[in-house]
This record gives C-alpha cells, sequence and structure tokens, in this order.
C-alpha cells in the first residue's frame, strides 16, 4: 500500500490554543480572537477532524472541518462548516515547516517553528473588487 499523504499531517494531532489580531478590513472591524483548535484521526487514519471554538471580541463561533487527500486529484484538502451556516472548500498543503490554506474568498500562510509546537501565520480575505486584504495575525500554540 503506498503512503498515506495525510499522515505528514500527523504534527496537527492534539490541542492548539489559538490567539488572533483581527485586523480591520473593508468589511470587518479590528478586535481580538481567541480559540481552541483540535485535531484527532478520524478512525482509519485517512482524515482529520478539525474543530474549532473561538472567540471573535468574546462572541462565539464553532467550526469544524475536515481535512484528507483527494481521491482524483491527489492533493490535501479541507472541507469546513460553521455554526453560521456556511462552508468552504480549500486546498491545503504542507511543505517543510510552511503551511498553506486556499480558499475563494480566504487564504492563509503560515510557518511551524523548528519545534513544531508553535504555527504563526496570516489569514487573508478576498474583497468584493477581487484583491487579497490582511485579516487576522494568527498563533496557535500546543497546549
Amino acid at each position: 500500500m503506498p503512503p498515506n499523504p495525510v499522515s505528514k499531517l500527523e504534527v496537527f494531532i492534539g490541542t492548539w490554543n489559538t490567539t488572533g489580531n483581527v485586523l480591520k478590513t473593508d468589511v470587518n472591524p479590528g478586535g481580538t480572537l481567541i480559540a481552541t483548535d483540535s485535531y484527532r484521526w478520524l478512525h482509519g487514519g485517512r482524515f482529520i477532524v478539525h474543530d474549532v471554538d473561538a472567540r471573535f471580541d468574546g462572541k462565539p463561533t464553532r467550526s469544524m472541518e475536515v481535512i484528507g487527500l483527494h481521491p482524483t486529484r491527489k492533493e490535501l484538502f479541507a472541507t469546513s462548516y460553521d455554526d453560521q451556516g456556511v462552508s468552504e472548500h480549500f486546498k491545503v498543503a504542507l511543505s517543510g515547516r510552511r503551511w498553506t490554506i486556499d480558499g475563494q474568498s480566504v487564504r492563509f500562510e503560515g510557518s511551524f517553528d523548528s519545534a513544531r509546537t508553535r504555527l504563526a501565520g496570516l489569514w487573508e480575505l478576498k474583497t468584493g473588487r477581487g484583491r487579497w486584504q490582511p485579516w487576522i495575525d494568527l498563533v496557535l500554540e500546543r497546549a
């Protein structure tokens, strides 16, 4: 059996404490983000389930994401679902310590530290004019 490309995402498994500075954008006010991100293997080891319990300026929001390997494209993907009824599909990649998430309306680029216990990066939001704007300066630290 060929190696499972999802297995390289083992670095995420566990619980992370997340903090962020939400930057003012064309459509959102600035603020703060505090969250707990939990990653676990779905039975069989082919998918990761990512649960998020976040507070944007104290306002709760929750989401769930499934990360796996696209069966025909042979690339990693993620699909997220939130408590507001929004879902989005992403292409994700881990190359060395660099983690990227690419979606139609949001994207993320960050890097792990050498111990892989801290991930820092920036979310960007696509504006109505089609340009990318810095959105959330984020840090995840292993709990």
